[in-house]
């Protein structure tokens, strides 16, 4: 569980977790395609549009799932295996509430806000319509979201990335088939989604039931009622961030939606190679927090730091590999989703400014991944809040006007600078033992000072 040496057991949990996140990210990149192919630049458009809005309630999610997996890890780690049963009915639990909540918020919201972005006209209806049959997949979309986080923290991420794998394969498939095949358009791309997530969740529960029985005896509601309190406030700090995330990018598309229909497009483009990008060293924050709070769950705080430092430079590295890929293959790239030459212009100029700084990125988000396993999840909030609402989309709106649209472009650059000075500053605190904990509290893992 915590042996063998760091980096090794940081790199077996990061690459199932990077293999299952490649396939989300391939399934992201056929769907553009398949839309730009099928649809044009109009429907191309309406899926970057409808993005922000799906991105809010499944990001959402995800930080409170990301609770779960942090809960379960220490459990794991401090060998405390009864309490899963508690864990695994509380995230059963929000799972649903979830589910129903954001189908009825996206059932009487998602017009007004598409409005608040400035979409009107036939880009809301072709945006409505996406998120209204989208939304019949919520339960599928977000099971098989819980089923990743319960299996993450039992430190299965090999489990995990079958589950997502499956998804997004049957997704992949059918996607050509309604949108390409059937010609439902991008209504069809949103079912796709529907279907497939909602067969990866069957999967994935039956998997996890086999593999991982609940320990025997009734939860008690008490207990149920404390994991519920306990993810809500490790996770709140995780879900605000991506609050944050959204709202910004829906801002962000109300000040490039005037540029019209192919900035937009090509918006929607450098997402989804910034996000295909990224997979590798998302996939390591995500390993780096399981693994320090693993070690830190059982004590062991000088092991949870080495790893840290060691994953820092192996994802670097890789990052300069990455970015230099992308920059001589931007041409294609932008071919491949689109034949429009204004689209494919304003896409490479895009990949060429912020590709050369994807380091800035890397190492900020290894950062977050440390952080957040030793329970310091409000440190990437203030970070989010720093970088991205108080940097990235002031300074995409205030010199756009004046610059045109390359303002928006430097200004990611302008927001993972900020990031990882903050990200830095945090880090030199949490590595720092504190004197004493809270009266009336125990203190965490990462308080207790490793033998000289």
């Amino acid at each position: 569980m915590t042996t063998g040496p760091p980096l090794r057991r940081i790199v077996g949990f990061a690459l199932p977790l990077t293999v299952a996140s490649l396939f989300q990210q391939v399934y992201l990149l056929v769907d553009s395609v398949v839309v730009g192919r099928y649809v044009g630049v109009d429907g191309l458009a309406a899926v970057g549009a409808s993005g922000p809005l799906f991105y809010l309630l499944n990001a959402m999610f995800i930080g409170l799932g990301t609770a779960f997996t942090i809960r379960l890890a220490h459990l794991r780690g401090a060998g405390q295996d009864r309490q899963r049963r508690d864990v695994v009915v509380a995230l059963a639990a929000v799972t649903v509430c979830w589910t129903l909540g954001c189908v009825l918020l996206v059932t009487v919201l998602a017009e007004p806000v598409l409005a608040l972005m400035g979409i009107t006209g036939a880009l809301a209806e072709q945006c409505a319509r996406f998120i209204g049959v989208l939304s019949l997949g919520f339960p599928g979309i977000f099971g098989s979201a819980a089923v990743s986080a319960y299996l993450r923290g039992l430190g299965n991420s090999r489990a995990a990335m079958w589950v997502q794998a499956c998804g997004n394969l049957l997704n992949i498939g059918l996607a050509l088939l309604f949108v390409g095949g059937l010609g439902l358009g991008i209504a069809g791309a949103a079912l796709a989604t529907a279907v497939a997530a909602s067969v990866a969740t069957v999967v994935g529960v039956a998997a996890a039931a086999r593999a991982y029985p609940l320990p025997r005896g009734r939860p008690t509601r008490r207990a149920v009622r404390g994991e519920f309190v306990d993810a809500v406030r490790l996770g709140a700090p995780l879900a605000t961030q991506h609050v944050i995330l959204a709202v910004g990018i829906m801002v962000l598309v109300w000040i490039i939606e005037p540029y019209g229909e192919v900035v937009m497009a090509a918006f929607t483009v450098v997402s989804r190679v910034e996000a295909f990008s990224a997979i590798l060293f998302l996939s390591f924050s995500g390993a780096v927090t399981t693994f320090a709070a693993q070690n830190l769950g059982a004590g062991h705080v000088e092991r949870a730091r080495q790893g840290l430092l060691r994953t820092l430079g192996l994802t670097v590295g890789l990052t300069v590999l990455v970015s230099a890929l992308v920059l001589l293959a931007r041409g294609p790239v932008a071919a491949l989703f689109t034949d429009d030459p204004t689209t494919r212009r304003v896409t490479g100029q895009y990949l060429m400014i912020i590709f050369p700084f994807l380091s800035l990125y890397t190492v900020m988000v290894v950062l977050h991944g440390y952080l957040n396993g030793a329970r310091r999840t409000t440190a990437p909030l203030i970070c989010t809040i720093v970088a991205f609402a108080l940097v990235q989309v002031p300074f995409a709106y205030v010199l756009s006007r004046p610059f045109g649209i390359e303002a928006v472009m430097w200004a990611v650059v302008a927001s993972w600078s900020t990031g990882l000075a903050y990200s830095i500053f945090c880090l030199r605190h949490v590595l720092t033992p504190r004197r004493a904990p809270a009266r009336g509290h125990p203190p965490t893992p990462v308080e207790v000072r490793s033998s000289p």
